[in-house]
């Protein structure tokens, strides 16, 4: 509660100088020429296309060293080595102009990032997303409404996401203390 005196220190706001100005050039356009530059900039990405696609080509053939590997030998470093490619693929498919290839990178990095036992991690889901990735490439599949890619995404990603749902269910069932 105030005891009816008033505060009578003093306080100062200091406000930092704005240099901003100096340092960005303001344009206003008027006639256009904005969207020249956005369609250059698309164009230049079109004619990179070829280059994208064989980068993600490489990519791929990562992946399926990184799933014979798994599959010879299901251990933590060829868990790491596999999540590593799943997620450059995850982060770089969208900007080539493969969507659905980034959601089953994104299921597959989901699935290695929840499953807890490497031993026991299933080879089949893994190569039905490497397999997934290698016809949507093959068949050039970039439309997210696709018939053939979106129904493949879409079971994986069902299936990855039941497997975390159980996976979740489980740890809590174990962290809850036994009644009697």
């Amino acid at each position: 509660m105030s005891d009816g005196k008033l505060n009578t220190k003093s306080y100062g706001m200091i406000i930092p100088p704005n240099n901003l100005k100096t340092k960005v050039k303001i344009t206003v356009v008027k006639d256009g020429s904005e969207t020249e530059s956005i369609d250059n900039a698309d164009a230049a990405m079109e004619a990179m296309g070829d280059t994208f696609k064989e980068w993600l080509e490489d990519e791929v053939s990562k992946f399926d060293k990184c799933r014979k590997d798994m599959c010879a030998n299901p251990n933590k470093e060829h868990m790491a080595a596999l999540h590593i490619v799943a997620h450059d693929v995850k982060g770089q498919a969208q900007t080539m102009g493969f969507p659905l290839i980034t959601l089953v990178s994104a299921s597959l990095c989901k699935l290695i990032e929840v499953w807890e036992n490497v031993e026991t991690f299933p080879l089949d889901l893994l190569n039905n997303h490497v397999d997934s990735i290698k016809v949507m490439l093959a068949q050039d599949i970039k439309e997210k409404d696709h018939p053939i890619g979106k129904k493949l995404t879409d079971k994986l990603i069902n299936t990855v996401f039941d497997f975390a749902d159980e996976i979740e269910a489980k740890k809590k069932a174990e962290e809850q203390p036994e009644s009697d």
